[in-house]
């Protein structure tokens, strides 16, 4: 079997979750023994069985990739999309139908509303994404399939090795407006509790990241800069709880890293949040709104937040998720 990647935003352009995943795929499925390569957009000589697509892909490519053959795979991230008000998600289906029937077809191609009825598989992350899929652009049902995210063996173990307890919140991510980052470092001061902020932003000239570090108190807004390996497992390890405001995610890899970690999360009261972590006893939701409003939630969860010596909810390893993956490769050939 051979499996084909295209990924339509290049990972030199915007790192994130979509680029681990990717990249822990394409390692996991080789060590399985499947044959895995890039898109080569250059080359007509490439071959292969499936083509798996990361994001939504033109609905021309899809019918271009079946009629020589190919099986095609998504795995896509709606988050953005899912975490929108039933009002506004009956409003969007309303204008895609509408648009559907009164629009040009090359208008409504480019969008590619309707290559869901004609993907082999598509792979959501998180269920509530998956219902949105099928609910806004009526996405084959039969063809849906849900696979979290996962961690490298070696990581779950670092996370769960034993560390005394420090005094600080930690939050891990992008620096940039979806994240809500400014937001978080206004309530901490607000509140007076300390927040260790892993991360980087997409530039550094970017003015949102300048507004963050002009937060930077080293007190309570601290920033050590990005954090990989071993120096992030400590972070994790000696943190109280995690804290994640995101206004949307697909499943959030940091989360899974401080799960493993067996920390309290502290998240955002919306959708990508409540509708996956909601039975979860150690994950809490704080509505957004303004800083001080922020600041007391953030509060109440930092008096009584402290690390467990188990998971906060089950991890998978990357291996297992690839697993998943080539037995959904199976089935479609």
């Amino acid at each position: 079997m051979k499996v084909v990647f295209s990924n339509s935003m290049p990972f030199f352009l915007a790192h994130g979750g979509m680029q681990t995943l990717t990249e822990a795929l394409m390692r996991e499925l080789a060590a399985l023994g499947v044959e895995v390569e890039p898109e080569r957009w250059w080359d007509d000589t490439q071959r292969g069985d499936v083509l798996h697509y990361i994001g939504r892909p033109f609905i021309a490519n899809v019918r271009a990739a079946k009629g020589k053959g190919w099986r095609v795979a998504l795995t896509e991230n709606i988050g953005q999309t899912a975490s929108r008000s039933r009002a506004q998600l009956l409003a969007q289906r309303g204008l895609t139908e509408f648009a559907r029937r009164c629009l040009p077809g090359g208008f409504t191609n480019r969008l590619s509303w309707d290559v869901y009825q004609e993907l082999d598989a598509m792979i959501y992350i998180v269920e509530h994404e998956w219902e949105t899929a099928k609910f806004l652009f009526r996405a084959n049902p039969s063809r849906g399939h849900i696979v979290p995210h996962g961690l490298e063996p070696e990581e779950i173990a670092g996370l769960a090795q034993a560390q005394s307890e420090e005094d600080y919140l930690v939050s891990m991510g992008t620096i940039y407006p979806v994240k809500n980052t400014v937001l978080l470092a206004q309530a901490a001061r607000r509140a007076c509790v300390p927040v260790v902020f892993l991360g980087k932003p997409y530039s550094p000239d970017d003015p949102y990241f300048r507004e963050f570090q002009s937060l930077v108190d080293n007190k309570y807004v601290r920033y050590p800069g990005f954090a990989s390996g071993a120096e992030k497992w400590r972070w994790l390890r000696g943190a109280r709880g995690f804290v994640l405001l995101s206004q949307f995610e697909s499943g959030c890899i940091a989360a899974y890293e401080a799960a493993a970690a067996g920390l309290p999360l502290l998240l955002s009261d919306l959708a990508w949040a409540n509708k996956v972590y909601n039975n979860i006893p150690a994950v809490r939701f704080a509505p957004l709104g303004s800083a001080g409003s922020v600041a007391a939630s953030l509060q109440g969860f930092y008096e009584g937040a402290h690390r467990a010596a188990k998971p906060t909810f089950p991890i998978r390893s990357w291996r297992e998720v690839a697993q998943a993956y080539l037995k959904i490769y199976e089935q479609i050939l």
